[in-house]
């Protein structure tokens, strides 16, 4: 009679190389599922990172509008204080100044606009084109380029109108509104983070 105990002598060694290989590939599955979360983390907080700047150049955006007010106010224009130490103006602020003080958007192709060598009307008012090159300023048409921390952020008018005087507050001559568009882009990097918003200026 044969022995079974015998003919089984090398289940051990086959079930202990099946429990090590399936041991193996549990440890690598969970290290590649560590490894995607760290990225994952990563890319989150560098979209963070980036809408705070994004935000943080809309305040400064606003802030320089504001402070450049001439006296009396309507409309708005560029800032024109001291130098901006975080960024600087395209062709000097000329194309911003057209922007916020010529309404509808379809008219910023005025000759001032022709000479001051602004974008066509199309480009002046698109939204910042998707995947763009962040090394390539030219590709945003930006009317104002703000550095903050490692940070470039990129600001844009992309549109504005005027409505008539209401009569009531806050429009009782009138108001300015212009769409905004602010994207934040870290060097060498195709991650960027976008803020789009209206600001009002209401006519005293």
């Amino acid at each position: 009679m044969i022995n079974p105990i015998r003919n089984q002598k090398g289940i051990a060694l086959v079930v202990t190389l099946m429990v090590l290989v399936l041991g193996f590939a549990i440890v690598a599955i969970l290290f590649r599922l560590a490894t995607q979360e760290t990225k994952l983390t990563g890319l989150e907080q560098g979209y963070t990172s980036a809408l705070d700047a994004a935000k943080a150049g809309t305040d400064l955006f606003i802030d320089m509008i504001e402070t450049g007010l001439p006296n009396p106010p309507p409309p708005v224009t560029p800032y024109s204080g001291p130098p901006n130490p975080f960024g600087i103006s395209t062709l000097g602020g000329q194309c911003l100044q057209i922007k916020m003080n010529t309404t509808p958007s379809s008219a910023w192709a005025t000759p001032a606009w022709t000479t001051a060598g602004c974008p066509s009307v199309p480009n002046a008012t698109s939204v910042f084109p998707p995947g763009a090159n962040a090394a390539s300023t030219a590709q945003y048409y930006p009317d104002t380029t703000l550095t903050l921390s490692n940070y470039t952020v990129y600001i844009k008018v992309i549109d504005n109108w005027f409505t008539q005087a209401t009569g009531a507050s806050p429009c009782n001559n009138g108001c300015y509104y212009y769409t905004v568009l602010a994207r934040a882009v870290a060097p060498n990097s195709s991650e960027y983070a976008d803020v789009q918003f209206v600001y009002r200026y209401s006519h005293p």
